[in-house]
């Protein structure tokens, strides 16, 4: 686990977090990982809808840890009124509120930005959601794929038409990105707060996260006059950059010098190739891709993936191996950098996770929690805001809150 007494960045910000499943969440362990103290809000049925997907072990579903470490969680029923007033509570010295319900949920509920920024006047509150608050699609639900379907990442993604179709990404990559957005969203408000003591309110959808990520794309359409197409594992702006099998797995090998390739040929053994007249360029070499590929592709076939490492870290060529999960749990560079982590979790006993990517010298971010129980600091939370152990036992009787 990672730790240290260095203060951190976020240290004495606090983080009243209603999201639930994977995008939001994601925003707010990262910020928890760097001091914010995080309450995460679960409704006092099955908590968090991650609990609940599979793979389960021991009834628990695995989902759930790997986004919630850092933090504390509160059951309550807010749909109850009590339950609504202790969240109004937790506000009233909060920094932060952070919720993905579908739009137009908070407002039913009562707990919208306009009656939270009357409990805390500089309240920074924050909404992640497929679509965004506004617009024709905002009440629709979406899920990751979803998202990379209609912002064409989904189409460019792939192997190319016509055997190859539009194809997702391995991870729920929609809710990833917009978690990371919507953290650069909270830092940018908690900056322009520091300034001028003023809170405000975030909208990040996840469709538009995606959309920000087409890079060339909306240029080539506007500009060139020409759709984007899937390319599998190649890039438009040179070649040779693919993939290759060698003896024992796949590996992507990529052409260092755009304008000068000879020094990738030579370390194939084909000097002739580096020198001919035309193959200068990228777009004359993109002209002959696939007879190039095949090329490469017989010479990969001929050494294991070390060596083909081995031969481009001679040549100053670029080679990374295609690892398996399990094969990027043991990988040197990847345990150098403190990228898998050790955890536990009552029930389930220890687990590998991913690390903290952001490296900072002076405020690192740590791991401090273990990922909670549903509850399990409702008492601790509730006895903070000088509430008796009668009254929190009669809370859990009413169906306002649960305990563990």
């Amino acid at each position: 686990m990672e730790g240290g007494s260095t203060m951190q960045v976020l240290e004495g910000i606090k983080i009243v977090d209603l999201s639930t499943a994977y995008s939001a969440p994601i925003a707010t362990m990262q910020l928890a990982d760097f001091g914010a103290e995080v309450i995460k809000i679960e409704n006092t049925g099955l908590g968090d809808g991650s609990r609940t997907w599979n793979p389960f072990l021991n009834g628990q579903g695995v989902h759930f840890l790997y986004m919630n470490r850092n933090k504390k969680s509160v059951a309550l029923n807010l749909k109850s009124e009590t339950g609504k007033q202790i969240l109004f509570e937790l506000v009233k010295d909060a920094d932060i509120v952070v919720e993905n319900f579908r739009p137009g949920v908070t407002k039913k509920l009562g707990i919208d930005y306009d009656t939270l920024k009357g409990i805390k006047p500089d309240l920074i509150m924050a909404s992640l959601s497929g679509y965004g608050q506004t617009g024709p699609s905002a009440q629709k639900g979406a899920y990751s794929n979803l998202a990379e379907a209609q912002s064409g990442l989904m189409y460019i993604t792939g192997a190319p038409a016509p055997q190859g179709m539009p194809t997702a990404s391995g991870v729920a990559f929609g809710d990833s990105v917009a978690g990371m957005f919507l953290v650069q969203g909270i830092m940018y408000a908690l900056f322009h707060r520091e300034r001028t003591g003023t809170g405000q309110y975030i909208d990040v959808a996840m469709t538009d996260s995606l959309v920000a990520l087409i890079q060339h794309g909306f240029l080539q359409c506007s500009l060139l006059g020409t759709e984007p197409e899937r390319i599998g594992n190649r890039d438009v702006s040179d070649y040779p950059y693919d993939v290759f099998e060698a003896k024992d797995g796949y590996c992507q090998l990529g052409n260092s010098t755009p304008s000068d390739w000879s020094r990738f040929a030579e370390a194939i053994g084909r000097s002739d190739l580096g020198a001919d007249p035309n193959l200068k360029t990228p777009t004359q070499r993109w002209e002959q891709v696939q007879t190039l590929h095949d090329i490469i592709q017989g010479w990969a076939s001929q050494y294991t993936r070390k060596e083909i490492e081995e031969i481009f870290g001679e040549y100053g060529q670029l080679y990374a191996p295609i690892l398996k999960v399990s094969e990027v749990m043991q990988d040197e560079q990847i345990l150098h950098r403190e990228m898998v982590v050790d955890m536990e979790y009552e029930g389930l006993g220890t687990y590998k996770d991913k690390g903290i990517p952001v490296k900072m010298s002076e405020t690192p971010g740590t791991i401090r929690l273990m990922p909670p129980h549903q509850g399990e600091h409702t008492r601790e939370i509730l006895q903070g805001l000088g509430y008796t152990e009668a009254q929190i036992e009669k809370l859990q009787a009413d169906g306002a809150i649960l305990y563990q």
